[in-house]
C-alpha cells in the first residue's frame, strides 16, 4: 500500500540529494529512510535514485515521478491542514527574520503568490540585522532567514544568492557624490555614520579595511541603516550601505557610489537551522524567495 510518509520521504531525497539530510529533516534515521525508499521503488516498480558513497542523483523515472508525488504530499498536507483550520483556531506558521533592505524587494512579491496558493498559513516577519538573524535561525527561534552569513555555526544552513556591492551614500551636493572612482583610503576625511550596534554590514566593512590598514572616521553614531541615511540627509558625511538599501529607500537627494581597493560585497541569500525539520510550507515559501531574488538586479 502507498503511504504518504513514503512520498514525502522520497521528495525530501530528491529536494536535498542526500539521505543523511533528508533523514535529518524528517527526524528518522537514515536506515529507516532507506527502507522507506526501498518500498517506494518496490511498490513502483522502478529505481528512483542512483546512489554513490558521496552523491544521489534522481533517475530519468524519478524525475518523471517527481512532480506527481510532491503534488501529492502538498495536497494531503494542505488536505489536513484546512481540517485543522475548521475544527480550532489552529493555523500554519511561518516565523521569517530578514534584514529591512532584502524584506522590502523580496517579501511583497514572495507573500501575493505565496498565499493566493495557502491563504491558511500565517506569517511572523521580523525585521533584525545580520548578527540577530544568524544567531535566531541557529536558536530555532526562525524557520528562515533573509540576509547574510556573518559567521559560521554548525546549527545553520546557507544558500548563497547573490552578491551585493556595498559603497557610500550621500547627498546629490557632496563632493564624493560628483566622484566616478572612488577608492575607500580618499574616504578618510569624511565623518562617516557607524552603527551602535554591530551590524554584519559594518563588520564585513571592518575585516575587509583592517587587511589594507585603512581607517576612517567613523564620526556619527546610529542604531539601524535608515538612521545612517538620515545623516547624510542634510549633505553632512557619508554612510556605508548596499546598493539594495538605496533602491528601496528611495529618498531624492541621495546618491549612492561603489567604492574600490578594495572593492567589497556581501553574499546574500536563504539561513535555516540545520537542526530541525521543515515543513512543506517553508520549503515552498524559501523556493519562491530562491526565485524571486534570482532574478533581481544586484
Amino acid at each position: 500500500m502507498l503511504r504518504i510518509s513514503d512520498l514525502q520521504a522520497f521528495v525530501m531525497v530528491a529536494d536535498l540529494s542526500s539521505f543523511h539530510a533528508a533523514a535529518d529533516q524528517l527526524n528518522i534515521t537514515q536506515p529507516a529512510l532507506s527502507r522507506r525508499i526501498h518500498k517506494l521503488e518496490e511498490m513502483i516498480g522502478v529505481m528512483l535514485f542512483t546512489r554513490t558513497t558521496r552523491q544521489v542523483h534522481l533517475t530519468a523515472a524519478g524525475r518523471n515521478f517527481l512532480e506527481r508525488a510532491r503534488k501529492i504530499v502538498i495536497d494531503t498536507e494542505e488536505s489536513l491542514a484546512s481540517l485543522r483550520g475548521a475544527s480550532s483556531d489552529r493555523r500554519e506558521l511561518i516565523r521569517i527574520g530578514c534584514l529591512p533592505s532584502l524584506g522590502m524587494k523580496l517579501i511583497p512579491p514572495v507573500l501575493d503568490e505565496f498565499l493566493k496558493r495557502y491563504p491558511f498559513v500565517a506569517l511572523r516577519v521580523l525585521d533584525m540585522n545580520a548578527i540577530e538573524l544568524v544567531e535566531e535561525v541557529a536558536r530555532g527561534t526562525l524557520d528562515l532567514g533573509i540576509g547574510m552569513y556573518t559567521a559560521s555555526n554548525p546549527n545553520v544552513q546557507f544558500n548563497s544568492l547573490a552578491r551585493e556591492a556595498l559603497g557610500v551614500v550621500c547627498h546629490q551636493k557632496h563632493p564624493v557624490a560628483k566622484c566616478d572612482a572612488l577608492r575607500w583610503r580618499d574616504l578618510r576625511d569624511y565623518p562617516m555614520a557607524s552603527n551602535i550596534q554591530q551590524s554584519g554590514n559594518w563588520l564585513k566593512i571592518q575585516r575587509a579595511l583592517e587587511d589594507e590598514a585603512i581607517q576612517l572616521n567613523w564620526f556619527h553614531q546610529v542604531r539601524s541603516m535608515l538612521g545612517a541615511v538620515m545623516t547624510v540627509q542634510s549633505g553632512d558625511g557619508l554612510a556605508v550601505v548596499p546598493r539594495s538599501a538605496v533602491d528601496v529607500l528611495g529618498i531624492p537627494g541621495l546618491v549612492f557610489r561603489e567604492v574600490a581597493e578594495p572593492t567589497i560585497h556581501r553574499d546574500i541569500g536563504v539561513l535555516t537551522p540545520s537542526t530541525s525539520m521543515q515543513t512543506i510550507y517553508v520549503r515552498e515559501f524559501v523556493a519562491k524567495i530562491e526565485e524571486h531574488m534570482s532574478s533581481l538586479n544586484w
